[in-house]
C-alpha cells in the first residue's frame, strides 16, 4: 500500500499545475468517459429505440451544428464579460438538463428540439475550458496542462466507448437511457468541480467593448486560425480518409484499420505532453506547426505509395503513414494551443479562443467533402493535399512575426510576446 501511495503522490506532483492541474485532469476524464459512452449509443438509440431514419438523424445533427456555429462567438463575448469559469459552469448545467431530457425523446420534433438546445452550447465548451486553464494555472504551465488534458481525454473516450458497449449489448431503451443519464450526471459533476476551481487571474477590463469586431478584424489571428484549421484535417484523415483509402485502393485487409487507429491513440496519449514542449512562445508554437505541416505532408505521400506494394509491405507503409499522421496531430495541437493563447488580445481571451475553435468547427464540416474529393482524385488529390499541409505549416513563422509586429504597434489588439 505504501508503494502505491508513493507512486500516487509522485504522479500527482508530476501533473503540471499542481492541485489545480490535477482537478482539471479529473474533470477531463469524467467529461471524456461520459461523452465517449454517449457517442457509442447515440445513433442506435435514435434509430432503434426512437425509430428515426438516418436522414432524420442527419437533419438533426446538421441543424445542431448550425446553431452551434452561430452561438460560439456570442458565448465568447459573454465569457469576457463574466469570466470563462461561470460560462463553463452554465454550459455544464445546460448540457446536464438536455441529457436528462434526451432519453424521453419519442419523435422527430422532440429530437430536433433537444439537439438544437444542445447545439446552443456545443462549441463553447472547448474554448471556455482553454480560457479557464489560462486563468487557473501559471502562464508557463497552461500549454502543458492542456496537453495532459488531451492525453487523458483520449484514454477517457476509450473507457467511455467500452462503457457504451454495455448499453449496446443490452440493446434496450432502458439500457440506452441509463447511459444517457450517466452522461447527464457527468456534466453536473463537471459544473460542481469547475465551481470549486480557484481563479488565479481575473479577466482584464478591455478598453473596447466591440469584442467580436476586434477578433474578426485581427488578420494575423485569423490567418493563424485558418492554417491551424487546415492542419486539424488530420482528424478527418484518421476517421474517414485512411480507412476509405485502405478499403478501396490498397491490398491491405480492412482488419488493419483498428490496429492502426490503436497505434494513433497510444502514441497520442504517450507523447502529447512531450510534443507541447517549447510552445510557450510564438516562435515555439510556429515551429510546432511547421513540423505538423511537414509530418502531415509526409503522411499523404506515404498514402500515395500504399496501393502499389503487396499486402505486408502495404501494411508497413500504412503504419509509417499513421505514425506521420500522429506526429502531425501532436504538433498541430501543441502549436495551436500555444499560439491561440499568445495571440489573444488581453481581456478578450474568451471571444478570441471561440473564434479559434470556430475555425476547427468549420474544418470539421468541410473536411469530409475535401477528403472525399482527394480519395476520388487519387494520387493527384493526395499530392495537392500534401502541398497544402506543407504550405500552411511553413507559413506559421511568418504569421507569428506578423502578429508580433501588429501587437507591438497596437497592444490592445494582441499580446506582445517573446520569441
Amino acid at each position: 500500500m505504501s508503494v502505491l501511495r508513493q507512486r500516487a503522490r509522485g504522479w500527482r506532483r508530476s501533473v503540471p499545475g499542481g492541485r489545480v492541474g490535477l482537478r482539471l485532469s479529473v474533470m477531463a476524464m469524467i467529461d471524456a468517459v461520459g461523452t465517449g459512452a454517449f457517442l457509442a449509443v447515440s445513433v442506435p438509440f435514435i434509430t432503434r429505440s426512437v425509430g428515426l431514419s438516418v436522414g432524420e438523424l442527419s437533419l438533426g445533427l446538421t441543424l445542431s451544428a448550425a446553431v452551434a456555429l452561430a452561438t460560439a462567438v456570442p458565448l465568447g463575448i459573454l465569457a469576457d464579460r463574466i469570466g470563462p469559469k461561470k460560462v463553463l459552469i452554465g454550459v455544464g448545467l445546460w448540457r446536464c438538463g438536455c441529457f436528462v431530457l434526451y432519453p424521453f425523446v419519442q419523435n422527430l420534433w422532440q429530437f430536433l428540439t433537444v439537439v438544437c438546445l444542445l447545439g446552443l452550447v456545443d462549441k463553447a465548451a472547448a474554448p471556455m475550458e482553454q480560457a479557464l486553464v489560462g486563468q487557473v494555472t501559471a502562464t508557463d504551465d497552461r500549454v502543458k496542462v492542456v496537453a495532459v488534458l488531451r492525453s487523458l481525454r483520449n484514454v477517457g473516450f476509450t473507457v467511455g466507448a467500452l462503457l457504451g458497449g454495455v448499453g449496446l449489448l443490452i440493446d434496450t431503451r432502458p439500457g440506452y437511457a441509463a447511459i444517457l443519464l450517466l452522461n447527464a450526471a457527468s456534466f453536473a459533476v463537471l459544473a460542481l468541480l469547475a465551481h470549486r476551481l480557484p481563479v488565479l487571474t481575473t479577466p482584464a477590463k478591455s478598453l473596447r467593448r466591440r469584442f467580436s469586431v476586434d477578433a474578426l478584424r485581427d488578420r494575423p489571428f485569423l490567418s493563424f486560425t485558418g492554417i491551424n484549421a487546415v492542419l486539424t484535417m488530420h482528424m478527418t484523415l484518421l476517421s474517414i480518409g485512411i480507412p476509405l483509402w485502405i478499403v478501396e485502393h490498397t491490398q491491405a485487409p480492412a482488419a488493419v484499420i483498428s490496429p492502426l487507429v490503436a497505434v494513433n491513440t497510444v502514441l497520442a496519449v504517450a507523447l502529447q505532453v512531450r510534443a507541447s514542449r517549447g510552445t510557450e512562445t510564438i516562435a515555439g508554437s510556429a515551429r510546432a506547426l511547421v513540423r505538423a505541416g511537414i509530418a502531415l505532408a509526409v503522411c499523404c505521400l506515404l498514402l500515395i505509395a500504399a496501393p502499389k506494394p503487396p499486402v505486408l509491405a502495404a501494411v508497413g507503409v500504412l503504419l509509417l503513414a499513421m505514425v506521420a499522421l500522429t506526429a502531425g496531430e501532436l504538433f498541430q495541437s501543441a502549436g495551436g494551443w500555444g499560439g491561440s493563447y499568445l495571440l489573444a488580445a488581453p481581456g478578450q481571451e474568451g471571444v478570441y479562443l471561440s473564434v479559434f475553435w470556430l475555425g476547427v468547427a468549420v474544418q470539421q464540416i468541410a473536411a469530409p467533402l475535401v477528403v472525399g474529393l482527394v480519395i476520388t482524385a487519387g494520387t493527384t488529390g493526395w499530392a495537392v493535399l500534401a502541398a497544402l499541409f506543407a504550405v500552411c505549416g511553413l507559413a506559421a513563422p511568418m504569421i507569428g512575426r506578423w502578429a508580433q509586429a501588429r501587437a507591438s504597434m497596437n497592444p490592445q489588439l494582441g499580446q506582445p510576446v517573446s520569441s
